[in-house]
């Protein structure tokens, strides 16, 4: 179910998208995946985040992956691209998964990435037991992780791969900076360390590594406001006050929320247990 806080975090996605891209198409540059990058990516610190998902992921060519939350399908097309494997995105909102199937069609990739549209959490027939999985800044938007990790261990085959990238609670947030993280990033549950890894055994995964990288977040979501400040006159310029004003809104709500040092970022990955370790 789609809520109305994730609706309002992602209205001007794209056509903040579609502007920069009618801005590259006057400088005549061809559309690709390394051109998109800038625009397609809704995770932190880019394509760096991607390169090392698909080595705790160890994809190989043979791989079949699965995207949990694919948006515009920018980690999709990356993964298939430098990767020569099969990547199925699986995104919620249909005007992002209509973007994700046009912009897979325009770079070329349709061959090799395939975008489907609707609630992974309601077990949508998927074409095959995947390989590996990665979600990557979308785990932060669903309360229900019991019905989520079930749906991840269903379609991942027996000691296949996960790779998640996500907020937890690093220590006690208070009751407004709760409530800022619900509005401003539709972020309604928070776990922390120990009950994130918890919810992940329960569910029969194991070998599971947690690395925290707080900090790298809060200077990256420092770097970015300070980045979209700099262009601010161009963004005004280019897409309108109102686009400006809620990116400038969210970024710095973001920003707020890790100097406050209670939220934390986590890069987590490890395996299915064989179906005789399954709980």
């Amino acid at each position: 179910m789609l809520s109305a806080s994730i609706e309002t975090m992602y209205k001007y996605r794209l056509p903040r998208l579609w502007g920069e891209l009618e801005a590259l198409e006057k400088l005549g540059k061809p559309l690709t995946v390394q051109e998109l990058q800038p625009f397609d990516h809704y995770h932190y610190c880019g394509s760096e985040a991607i390169d090392l998902a698909i080595g705790k992921l160890a994809l190989t060519p043979d791989s079949r992956v699965l995207d949990i939350g694919a948006g515009i399908g920018g980690t999709a097309r990356y993964v298939a691209l430098h990767c020569g494997c099969q990547v199925t995105g699986i995104e919620l909102q249909p005007q992002l998964h209509q973007a994700a199937v046009q912009l897979t069609e325009q770079t070329g990739l349709h061959d090799r990435v395939q975008m489907l549209q609707g609630d992974f959490l309601e077990g949508l027939p998927l074409p095959a037991q995947y390989d590996a999985w990665l979600s990557l800044m979308v785990f932060l938007h669903i309360p229900d992780r019991t019905k989520l990790l079930r749906q991840c261990a269903q379609v991942l085959k027996p000691q296949g791969r996960f790779y998640i990238e996500d907020y937890y609670q690093h220590q006690p947030l208070s009751p407004t900076e709760m409530e800022l993280l619900e509005t401003a990033a539709a972020c309604p549950y928070l776990p922390t360390r120990s009950e994130y890894v918890q919810q992940l055994e329960s569910t029969g995964f194991t070998d599971i590594q947690f690395c925290d990288v707080t900090e790298v977040w809060r200077q990256w979501v420092l770097q970015r406001l300070h980045q979209f400040q700099a262009r601010q006159d161009i963004y005004l310029q280019r897409h309108g006050a109102d686009m400006v004003n809620s990116y400038l809104y969210f970024y710095q709500a973001v920003v707020d929320l890790f100097q406050g040092g209670n939220l934390g970022g986590a890069r987590i990955w490890g395996r299915l247990a064989s179906v005789e370790q399954l709980p």
